[in-house]
């Protein structure tokens, strides 16, 4: 019986300065050709003969509205204490955090006319892990953990950039709180050796306040933005296994294997406007996470292969429409994420003592990312019908890569 006990402390201060420039294209119709702005851009709008202080030119639009500055002072310090009981062992503590973020904004397009709004909070955060032995290579373990999630400097700032990835603008949120969870989980754990496991989980969280990415219409085009739902609800099982295959005769091969099923949730009180119940933004489903690896230390001769996909989730939080006379043609429906099939290959080969190239191939599929709407809407003989609708696609590229290392 050796009971342990451990405190510490900790600090941590970042400062943040940020300043944008903005330009944008400008034509003038009359002096450029009817149809230019629907003409091939590389090859017949951004050509020589198109630019003038009268036809096509840049246009500076910066504004002070999209800088920002700000600082972060976080304090830190925990408690825990170890106390082993046989077969049991006990493993409890709390964090005690005060965390303070100023930003300064401005306030007018030019000059230097600003706020500065504080983000301050204290917070305990208890945590407490109990396993029980039922053999040498089996246990059980119940956890609970509080968390944070607080906000960034760019998400509670005013400012405004355009995201060429989401080919939309995105905007912070200066009424933003930071998120808090509650999580507990009930786990079975099996190590045949001492490099495989397999262990299978029970979950659920709570989420007050939850960050969701949503959008608004901004008129023919989405701003992007950040907001807090009132609470939110995930739970699930969980598998992860790591495993030698040797067993079928495939020596130097292990499996590995992560799989979730999450049912998601959040709710929303009773005439709260354009929010509707719906799934938590950013969280799938299900997702598969597994790989095949080879290690033959004889060789010097690494190589692994792996798969992963996830169940399509909210990348965007639509609205109900809630004004008088409006139906479900009026609402904005919710912008999912798609599942795609990712595969990465990686190698490495080691020569002599020193020498090691490694290789890689990252998304060797390179499928589409897909985002999607499902909108109900009420047809000519009023009934409600659901379609499919693409709102944006395009693929985001293989990534191959060749490495040569030397160790001295």
């Amino acid at each position: 019986f050796k009971p342990t006990l451990k405190a510490g402390t900790y600090t941590e201060y970042r400062d943040r300065n940020y300043n944008t420039n903005y330009f944008k294209y400008r034509w003038i119709p009359e002096n450029l050709p009817e149809d230019f702005s629907y003409r091939d851009v590389v090859n017949e709008i951004l050509i020589p003969e198109n630019y003038g202080a009268d036809k096509l030119f840049v246009y500076d639009e910066t504004s002070r509205l999209n800088d920002y500055s700000g600082t972060n002072t976080l304090l830190a310090g925990y408690l825990s204490f170890n106390i082993p009981l046989n077969k049991f062992n006990i493993y409890a503590g709390a964090r005690v955090e005060h965390n303070k973020m100023s930003l300064k904004s401005y306030t007018t397009i030019t000059g230097d006319k600003s706020k500065t709004t504080d983000y301050d909070y204290t917070d305990i955060f208890p945590s407490v892990n109990a396993s029980y032995n039922l053999t040498k290579e089996q246990l059980v373990r119940v956890a609970y953990g509080r968390s944070v999630n607080r906000q960034e400097f760019r998400e509670v700032s005013p400012s405004s950039y355009y995201d060429f990835d989401l080919f939309s603008f995105v905007s912070g949120n200066s009424e933003l709180k930071p998120a808090y969870a509650n999580n507990f989980d009930v786990r079975y754990e099996f190590y045949p050796s001492a490099s495989e496991v397999i262990s299978l989980a029970l979950f659920y969280k709570h989420f007050k306040n939850p960050i969701e990415w949503t959008y608004l219409d901004g008129g023919g085009t989405y701003i992007y933005t950040v907001k807090n739902a009132d609470n939110a609800n995930n739970y699930g099982i969980d598998l992860d296994i790591k495993k030698s295959v040797d067993f079928i005769g495939l020596n130097n091969f292990s499996l590995t294997f992560n799989g979730a099923l999450i049912k998601s949730e959040v709710k929303f009180k009773e005439n709260s406007g354009a929010n509707h119940d719906r799934p938590m933004q950013g969280q799938s489903p299900y997702l598969i996470n597994t790989g095949i690896f080879y290690q033959n230390e004889k060789l010097g001769l690494s190589s692994s292969l792996l798969y992963n996909i996830i169940g399509k989730r909210i990348v965007g939080i639509g609205r109900t429409s809630s004004s008088e006379g409006s139906s479900i043609n009026n609402d904005i429906p919710d912008m999912y994420e798609m599942p795609r099939n990712v595969v990465d290959l990686t190698i490495s080969k080691k020569i002599g003592s020193h020498f090691e190239i490694n290789a890689g191939i990252k998304d060797i599929f390179a499928p589409k990312v897909t985002y999607k709407q499902f909108p109900k809407y009420i047809d000519q003989n009023n009934v409600t019908q659901e379609r499919e609708q693409i709102t944006k696609e395009y693929k985001a590229g293989r990534n191959i890569s060749l490495t040569e290392r030397y160790t001295f």
